[in-house]
């Protein structure tokens, strides 16, 4: 279980999240809505010590990480693992190569070893077939699929996606988010997915966190979205043009 407490982050002036607290239950698919601006990404930034919040806690697992230093996150990382939006794949390695890579820098195994261990990685996200490849002969949904490989090599209880169908076309997409409930079903593995895709979000979403104006404008399944009648969330979940939420 992963706990954001009374989470504050500005700016500058620009005051971001304004005493936010989620809990993330293990097991689930946790998707964290809003539209652009809201702070999506920069809470889930915190969990990994990209951003450093203002005031607020973070307990992982009972243990209090508000305020771990740099090299405390090492371990951390390992155990959550964030798949960007960019899936920032390395174009002079294979694909193979590139899951490969932090299973040598981590596990200190062998070459021949860590290449075992990344063809099964890529087994589980069906791209095994072409570990041989290079980031530039397949497309973006393809690439995606590697960088969910990589982000799996260590074997985090947790995995933070940030945007992961944004840009791309209606089928991989769907693919991408298949292969998301794919893995918490087979693996267990926990998903805090950042997203805007409505259908991403009411495809696979077990549970969903909506930001607005800085707080947690609702948290609830999505069903209880469906049935909600404030406006702002009427407005996102039909994707309305008019309304009353800002721009």
């Amino acid at each position: 279980m992963i706990e954001f407490i009374d989470i504050h982050k500005a700016f500058g002036a620009n005051k971001v999240l304004d005493g936010v607290s989620i809990t993330v239950q293990t097991g689930q698919i946790l998707f964290i809505i809003g539209k652009s601006g809201a702070g999506k990404s920069v809470l889930v930034k915190h969990l990994v010590g990209l951003i450093r919040q203002d005031a607020g806690r973070i307990l992982f697992e009972g243990t209090d990480i508000t305020n771990y230093r740099e090299k405390d996150f090492y371990e951390m990382r390992k155990r959550c693992a964030m798949v960007f939006q960019h899936s920032t794949l390395f174009d002079s390695m294979t694909l193979i190569e590139n899951v490969a890579l932090p299973i040598r820098k981590h596990r200190g195994v062998s070459r021949a070893e860590a290449l075992e261990q990344a063809h099964a990685k890529l087994a589980l996200v069906h791209m095994d077939h072409l570990a041989d490849r290079a980031p530039g002969e397949i497309g973006d949904g393809l690439r995606k699929r590697v960088a969910i490989a990589r982000a799996l090599t260590l074997d985090p209880e947790y995995v933070v996606f940030d945007e992961p169908t944004t840009g791309l076309d209606p089928v991989s997409a769907v693919r991408v988010d298949r292969l998301i409930r794919e893995m918490s079903d087979r693996t267990g593995v926990t998903s805090i997915v950042v997203s805007h895709d409505l259908r991403s979000i009411f495809g696979i979403a077990d549970r969903i966190v909506m930001l607005y104006q800085g707080k947690v404008l609702l948290d609830g399944s999505p069903s209880e979205y469906r049935r909600c009648e404030n406006p702002v969330v009427r407005q996102f979940v039909n994707g309305l043009p008019e309304g009353p939420m800002e721009l």
